[in-house]
């Protein structure tokens, strides 16, 4: 069995304990901090954090630079508050810029929480299946998530007639969010939410054969985004589709209407990018999740659109989650 999906790391607490460990006279850099975290790639989010956390008296944040040296924002006061408490505590500043080989700290000790979820998508691969699939079901359901404050989600499940496209049925919940956006981490952001709705889902009989989700499926850097993830978690076939291409290569210059080019990664078909209609420039990018194939994948969305940008049940799960 894979391992937990429920058991997913307070980042927050976890980075909390990384900049406690920067001592008086030394900086670290968001990417240092992100590496200690496991993975450089949440340097963004450590970034957004150390300025908009609840800031103490005692906050080390005044010590995290930028990658070239440069100070970067300060809530309290600005680079010149920042900057006068770097040197209150023995840094030198040269045209305001911090000499990292100097006084740069990169000794961290920790549980380098990343590197383990990274662990665990890595082991989902086992359990992934992209077999071919031939039946279109006659109503697909669909979900989303939408995020009213950054520790808040509202999970939607939206159930809709495949051949007209018709809301049949509804239904979304609302929970706390504990770990934050972390690019190609999405799963473990939504994944708890998510579960919790398809229970619901499940107890009142909607479940649909197939589920659309908004996300990636195998169109991922380890081939293991939000749709695979749920797919094998739930035991569901699912389809990611995305606005925005996560990996891989693909022209999308001069797409004519409903048409599609395939997506290339690694030297591996991963999905499609679908210009879904002619009021829509931008496409949208199709890859399958679990228990069916790149073909399928396309099939069904195909036939779930009509004149919007995502595929009904999509847009309908947007819809709804953005309303409640």
């Amino acid at each position: 069995m894979v391992e937990s999906f429920c058991d997913i790391p307070d980042l927050a607490r976890r980075l909390r304990e990384l900049l406690a460990q920067v001592p008086a006279g030394r900086v670290a850099t968001c990417g240092t901090l992100a590496e200690a975290l496991g993975n450089r790639i949440a340097a963004r989010w450590v970034g957004h954090f150390t300025l908009h956390h609840d800031h103490a008296a005692e906050c080390p944040c005044h010590r995290v630079v930028r990658a070239g040296g440069q100070l970067g924002p300060y809530i309290d006061g600005g680079e010149k508050a920042k900057a006068r408490r770097l040197r209150g505590e023995g840094i030198r500043l040269r045209q305001g810029l911090v000499d990292l080989p100097r006084y740069g700290f990169d000794d961290f000790t920790g549980d380098r929480p990343l590197e383990r979820l990274r662990r665990v998508q890595e082991q989902l691969l086992a359990k992934v299946s992209l077999r071919p699939r031939r039946r279109i079901p006659k109503q697909v359901g669909g979900v989303d998530v939408s995020y009213p404050s950054p520790e808040e989600g509202v999970a939607a499940y939206a159930l809709v007639e495949t051949e007209t496209g018709r809301l049949v049925w509804s239904t979304t919940v609302r929970r706390r969010i504990v770990f934050p956006y972390v690019s190609t981490y999405l799963a473990f952001r939504e994944l708890p939410i998510l579960l919790d709705l398809l229970d619901e889902v499940r107890r009142a009989g909607r479940l649909s054969q197939v589920l659309l989700v908004d996300g990636s499926g195998i169109l991922h850097q380890r081939h293991a985004g939000i749709a695979t993830h749920l797919g094998v978690v739930a035991s569901l076939p699912t389809v990611g589709v995305t606005k925005k291409l996560l990996c891989g290569q693909v022209d999308v210059a001069e797409m004519r209407p409903e048409e599609s080019r395939p997506v290339v990664y690694e030297d591996r078909l991963i999905g499609v990018a679908l210009r879904a209609t002619s009021g829509s420039r931008r496409p949208i990018f199709i890859s399958p999740g679990h228990c069916l194939d790149v073909a399928y994948a396309e099939e069904l969305v195909r036939r779930l659109l009509a004149g919007h940008r995502l595929p009904e049940p999509l847009y309908w799960a947007d819809r709804l989650s953005r309303s409640a």
